[in-house]
C-alpha cells in the first residue's frame, strides 16, 4: 500500500507546481481534488486552515513510504521519525529564503489502497512552532520558486551529511547555528529573535567567548562580502541593546508615512542584515566543505580569519 506523509503550508503566488528536493521528498502545489478530499475526511484540517496566520494552504512537502494498514495502524498517524525529512526540508527552505512555513506544520498521512480508495488522517499538533514570522523587508519572502527548489536540491545532501550522527560532532558549530536560525523564526518579537540569530552567528564565527565584540565586528566582514565594519558593529550593538539594556526595537514613533527615525532604521537594517548574513554563511558551508571545515575548527578559523584586540594581539 502506498503511503504519503505530508505537511501543509501557505506560500505567496509562486511558479512551483511539483518538484523533487532529495531523498524521495518533494514539494507540490496542492491539487484541489486532493486537498478537498483531505478536508472532507479530516474536518480539523479545514477548521485549522481558518485560523492560520496566513491561509489558505497552497503547498505541501511530502514523501512516500511503503506501509501496510493493518487493524488500527492508521491511528498511529505521523510519528516523530517520519517527520524528520520534512523538518529538514523546512529548515533548508528557510536557509535559501525566508518563509512563513511553520516548523511543526499540519501533518497528514494518506493511505492509497490498491482498490482505489484513499484514507487521510491528520495530526493536530499545537505548539509555538506552528508559525514562523518574517521580518518585513527581508527579501522576496514567503515564496519558493523553481530556482529556489533547484538550490534546495543542490544543498540537500550536504545538510544530510552534517546532520548524520557520524558527522554532527565535527560540524556541531554549523549544526547548532542551523538550529538557532530555524528556531528564531518562531519568535515574533525581534528583540528576542535577534539575539537568537546572533547566537547562530557566534556559533559559527567566534573561536571562543573572549573578545566577543572584536570577533563579531572584525571577522563577520571578512566572511560576508555584503557586511562592512560599521554594519557589523551595528549588528553587535543592537544585540547588546536587546540583551543587556532591554531596549525596544523602535525607540521613536514612526512618522505618519511609516518612516523610521535614522537610529531606528539602522536597528531595523541590522536585524535584517544579520539574517541575510547567517543564510549566506550556512549556504556557503553547505556548498563548500573546505569552508565548513574552517568554521568547524576554531584553530583554523583564527588562522584564516584573524582578529586582533586593542593592543594588536592576535585573539
Amino acid at each position: 500500500m502506498r503511503t504519503e506523509i505530508s505537511a501543509l503550508f501557505h506560500l505567496q503566488p509562486t511558479l512551483i507546481g511539483k518538484a523533487y528536493i532529495g531523498s524521495g521528498l518533494l514539494i507540490e502545489r496542492l491539487e484541489p481534488d486532493w486537498i478537498d478530499e483531505v478536508k472532507a475526511q479530516c474536518p480539523k484540517v479545514a477548521a485549522r486552515e481558518q485560523i492560520e496566520w496566513l491561509p489558505p494552504y497552497t503547498h505541501r512537502f511530502f514523501f512516500e513510504v511503503d506501509a501496510e494498514e493493518e487493524g488500527w495502524a492508521h491511528l498511529n498517524l505521523v510519528k516523530d521519525d517520519e517527520k524528520q525529512p520534512i523538518y529538514r526540508a523546512i529548515t533548508l527552505s528557510r536557509i535559501v529564503k525566508p518563509t512563513s512555513i511553520g516548523y511543526d506544520s499540519v501533518w497528514v498521512k494518506s493511505f492509497y489502497n490498491p482498490s482505489g480508495a484513499t484514507s487521510h488522517y491528520s495530526d493536530q499538533v499545537i505548539n509555538n512552532l506552528n508559525v514562523a514570522f518574517i521580518v518585513p523587508g527581508d527579501e522576496d519572502s514567503n515564496t519558493i520558486t523553481e530556482a529556489d527548489v533547484v538550490t534546495m536540491a543542490e544543498l540537500w545532501d550536504a545538510l544530510q551529511f552534517f546532520l548524520d550522527d557520524a558527522n554532527e560532532p565535527k560540524y556541531r558549530r554549523i549544526v547548532r547555528a542551523t538550529k538557532y536560525h530555524e528556531m528564531a523564526y518562531a519568535i515574533y518579537f525581534p528583540e528576542i529573535s535577534h539575539p537568537t540569530i546572533h547566537a547562530a552567528m557566534e556559533s559559527m564565527i567566534c573561536a571562543g567567548h573572549r573578545e566577543n565584540k572584536a570577533q563579531v565586528t572584525q571577522r563577520l566582514p571578512q566572511l560576508v562580502s555584503f557586511v562592512n565594519a560599521q554594519q557589523a558593529e551595528d549588528i553587535y550593538l543592537t544585540c547588546c541593546d536587546f540583551k543587556h539594556a532591554a531596549a525596544a526595537m523602535l525607540q521613536q514613533r514612526p512618522t505618519s508615512s511609516g518612516a523610521f527615525s535614522p537610529t531606528d532604521q539602522r536597528r531595523v537594517d541590522a536585524v535584517i542584515l544579520l539574517r541575510r548574513a547567517i543564510r549566506d554563511l550556512l549556504t556557503r558551508a553547505l556548498r563548500d566543505r573546505t569552508f565548513a571545515d574552517i568554521l568547524a575548527d576554531p584553530k583554523l578559523l583564527r588562522q584564516k580569519y584573524a582578529v586582533y584586540n586593542k593592543k594588536g594581539k592576535l585573539i
